[in-house]
């Protein structure tokens, strides 16, 4: 296996752990703060960290960027704004 080929999957599975954790984390912040207005906010904002991530993973492996692959940004936004919305 090519060593270039090892530090993009390293670097991809990085950026990927990081960034999908500050996302995870701030959907959770948005379920637990007082102010109204800050919970779509924080939503949106995760939604565009989880969507910066996937984008990077595809930049570094020299992929097309605007492909399905992209939505899988939004889903721990999407799952956790779920829960908050149903649990009330």
């Amino acid at each position: 296996m090519e060593v270039e080929r090892v530090q993009r999957w390293v670097a991809s599975a990085l950026v990927l752990t990081v960034c999908t954790l500050f996302a995870t984390g701030m959907a959770i912040l948005s379920g637990t703060v007082d102010r109204s207005g800050a919970r779509p906010g924080l939503l949106v904002l995760s939604s565009v960290v989880g969507l910066m991530a996937m984008a990077g993973v595809r930049v570094i492996n020299a992929k097309p960027v605007l492909t399905p692959w992209l939505v899988l940004g939004l889903l721990p936004a999407a799952v956790v704004g779920s829960y908050y919305w149903l649990t009330g």
